[in-house]
C-alpha cells in the first residue's frame, strides 16, 4: 500500500510504500539544510515541556521550530514531557485537570497540528509516569477528549524490561480505546534483534508508530553530574541500526510510521549523540541507509507496495 499525505501540506511529496518516515529533531536549523530538502520528508517530531507556554526560553524554541516545520510544509506530530523550568518541577505530574488547561492552550495556539503524543517515554525509569500509568492514562484521555479527529499517541514507551507491565496497566485505565501506540524499540534497533516490537504489536489493537528509533552513536548514562558508563558505536553501526529498525516496520501494516531520532548532535555531547548528520551537517552512513530504504520504498511503490518493499 503507497502511503502519502494528502492536501495541500504534502505537495510534491513523493509517494512511496511502506510507512511514512520522518525524523525526530528539536533544532529547528533541520529543515533549511540540504540534506533534509534532498530527503523530501513530510513528517517530523517535536518534544516540549508540557507547561512550555508559561516558559519564556521554551515558548520562544517551541515557536521558532514550529515555524520551520510550517515554512517548509511538514506536518508535525507534537509531544509533550516533563516540565523543564525547575528540576523540582521536573519530578511532578500535572494534574488531569492542569493538564487539560494546558493543552486548551496548546491547541489554540497551534490549530494546524493534528497529531499529538501525550507523554514521551512515559516508562522510561526517570520519567515521572513511569509508575504512574493510570496518571498517564488520564492526559491521554485529556487530549482524546479534547482533540476529536486529531491522531493522538497514547502510551509512548521505551522497549525495556516494564514496557510489558507498564502497557496492561495503561490498557486497564484508559477510558478511550487507544488508537496509535508510541515505541522507542532502541533495544531491537541497536540489538539487532527483533523481541520488543512483535511483543507490542501481539498485546495492543490499532497502529504503532516508531516514534523514536534509531542506530545510536554515542550514549552515556549519568547520576547527577557524574558519567557513570558511556557507550560508543561504530558509524557503520549506526547505518546498520538504522537499517534494521526501518526493516522492523515489515513485521506488520500496523506499523505506519517511523520517527528517526535525531537530525544532528550538537557542538558538545552530553548524553546522546545517534544523528543522521554529524556537527558540520554532512551526512553520515546512517543517512545514506535512510536515502538507500527511500529509493527502495519509492520503487516499491510503483511495483506492489508495501509486499514489494518488504519481501
Amino acid at each position: 500500500m503507497a502511503l502519502c499525505f494528502a492536501g495541500a501540506s504534502d505537495a510534491g511529496a513523493a509517494t512511496r510504500a511502506g510507512p511514512l518516515i520522518g525524523v525526530g529533531e528539536q533544532k529547528p536549523t533541520m529543515f533549511q539544510s540540504k540534506p533534509w530538502k534532498a530527503l523530501d520528508l513530510r513528517v517530523a517530531r517535536y518534544i516540549a515541556p508540557w507547561d512550555a507556554l508559561e516558559d519564556p526560553q521554551q515558548l520562544a524554541s517551541l515557536d521558532a521550530w514550529m515555524a520551520s516545520a510550517r515554512r517548509a510544509r511538514v506536518r508535525v506530530l507534537l509531544g509533550f514531557a516533563h516540565s523543564l523550568r525547575t528540576q523540582q518541577l521536573a519530578k511532578v505530574v500535572p494534574t488531569p485537570r492542569r493538564f487539560e488547561r494546558a493543552f486548551k492552550r496548546f491547541r489554540a495556539r497551534y490549530p494546524w497540528v493534528r497529531d499529538w503524543l501525550v507523554w514521551n517515554e512515559a516508562n522510561h525509569p526517570a520519567s515521572p509516569t513511569a509508575r504512574r500509568p493510570r496518571r498517564a492514562a488520564q492526559l491521554f484521555d485529556v487530549v482524546a477528549r479534547n482533540c476529536r479527529g486529531c491522531q493522538v499517541v497514547a502510551a509512548d514507551v521505551l522497549d525495556i524490561s516494564n514496557m510489558v507491565w507498564w502497557v496492561e496497566r495503561f490498557r486497564r485505565f484508559a477510558r478511550h480505546a487507544p488508537r496509535i501506540w508510541g515505541l522507542h524499540n532502541y533495544g531491537d534497533a541497536n540489538g539487532l534483534k527483533t523481541k520488543s516490537t512483535p511483543k507490542l504489536l501481539s498485546m495492543t489493537r490499532g497502529k504503532i508508530w516508531f516514534t523514536e528509533t534509531g542506530g545510536v552513536v554515542v550514549r552515556r548514562i549519568y547520576r547527577g553530574r557524574r558519567v557513570l558508563r558511556t557507550y560508543r558505536y561504530s558509524l557503520r553501526h549506526a547505518a546498520r541500526s538504522t537499517a534494521h529498525a526501518l526493516e522492523l516496520s515489515c513485521l506488520s501494516a500496523r506499523i505506519a510510521r517511523v520517527y528517526l531520532y535525531h537530525w544532528q548532535p550538537p557542538v558538545k555531547v552530553t548524553n546522546w549523540d545517534s544523528g543522521l548528520v554529524d556537527r558540520g551537517g554532512h551526512p553520515r552512513p546512517a543517512y545514506r541507509a535512510l536515502r538507500r530504504w527511500l529509493s527502495r520504498s519509492a520503487i516499491a511503490a510503483r511495483r506492489g507496495g508495501r509486499r514489494a518493499l518488504c519481501r
